[in-house]
């Protein structure tokens, strides 16, 4: 079928040839049918995984869904978690959102192909110029969480902290202090197509720390596909039982929309006035933490299969959240833990406080 396919020009009074050309035309041996078909069940039900199939091996233009988020809908998800993390968590991040009066915070656990639990979201109120309020989160951040499995007590492994808001400088010294625990000051930069996560950190700022700038219109975009996600599995967000209405107004507060400039079309986010989006906006900083530790060479697909590989611990009663991670259980004296291979990711690499907390 290849052999007998020929070239047709569509325009052919252009000076300038130019194809379109999709992965089913490639010669067999480079992509075949059969691998393309495998790999889009892999990705169909993950829009944000879907759209880079879409574009890599169709060759088409992926049309993104500009409808309001049902904040109602997303509400009536919510499960009950239990005292433990659930036993699909692989990685904890956390996303600091800064205020005049308060920190805001999500810490989302992640697991295979991006699946998401909203752990927890706290605020800690006081003043971001004094240090009591950063002790606070300092605390917080240290704070490991129980696992459903069989395992050492999960960290949080990255944090990002928004330097943009209020009390810049206090940001700034915060995250210098703790570099080598993954708390990283970031600062939001709107616009289609700026990456999720830079590649390298800026250092052109007042408190000279490694800054990481990033594209909060892919992150949204990124998190409201997934909101839409309907069944569990890859991409899809869960959401503890202790999550009110405002909060989940805030998570889908803003929308696309198109303006003009020039005769040129402007996709942009927009809330309406007087809305809050603070939850949306802790969602897009643990998302980046999450991105910032993939560059690290964290592969999040890699550490899910290394962690299946450990029985869960004793079926226990749901129970419902606090605010803060409930207790340490007590372990059985006689329960071992087999002999896991570290993930890759690890190996050869000087992980500091990850790998002692491991």
């Amino acid at each position: 079928m290849l052999e007998r396919g020929q070239w047709i020009a569509e325009n052919p009074s252009s000076p300038v040839a130019g194809f379109h050309l999709s992965s089913l035309y490639s010669p067999h041996g480079w992509a075949s049918w059969g691998d393309i078909a495998v790999q889009h069940s892999q990705v169909y039900r993950d829009p944000v995984r879907l759209k880079v199939w879409t574009n890599t091996k169709l060759g088409e233009v992926w049309e993104e869904s500009a409808e309001q988020l049902d904040s109602e809908g997303l509400m009536e998800r919510r499960e009950v978690f239990g005292e433990f993390l659930p036993n699909g968590v692989v990685v904890l991040t956390a996303g600091v959102d800064v205020h005049p009066d308060r920190l805001e915070i999500e810490i989302v656990g992640w697991g295979r192909d991006e699946e998401s639990w909203s752990i927890r979201h706290v605020v800690i109120s006081g003043d971001p110029s004094g240090p009591a309020l950063w002790q606070d989160l300092d605390r917080l951040l240290a704070t490991p969480f129980p696992h459903a499995r069989q395992i050492d007590d999960l960290p949080i492994f990255a944090t990002a902290i928004d330097t943009g808001g209020a009390n810049t400088m206090s940001a700034y010294a915060f995250c210098r202090e703790r570099q080598d625990r993954r708390i990283w000051g970031i600062k939001g930069i709107g616009g289609m197509g700026k990456p999720l996560w830079p590649q390298r950190a800026s250092r052109n700022n007042k408190g000279r720390i490694p800054l990481f700038v990033i594209g909060v219109d892919a992150a949204k975009e990124s998190i409201y596909a997934r909101l839409r996600i309907t069944k569990p599995g890859p991409g899809y967000c869960h959401f503890p039982q202790d999550r009110d209405a405002e909060w989940f107004r805030q998570l889908t507060a803003e929308k696309i929309r198109t303006r003009y400039i020039r005769g040129r079309p402007i996709r942009e986010w927009h809330k309406k006035d007087g809305d809050r989006n603070e939850a949306l906006d802790c969602r897009v900083y643990a998302v980046a933490a999450l991105h910032g530790l993939m560059n690290m060479g964290f592969r999040l697909n890699a550490e899910a299969e290394w962690q299946e590989k450990i029985p869960l611990k004793e079926k226990i009663e749901a129970t419902a959240q606090s605010a803060l991670p409930a207790p340490v259980p007590q372990r059985q004296a006689s329960s071992e833990k087999p002999e896991i291979q570290k993930p890759q990711w690890l190996a050869g690499r000087r992980t500091g406080w990850l790998e002692r907390n491991r």
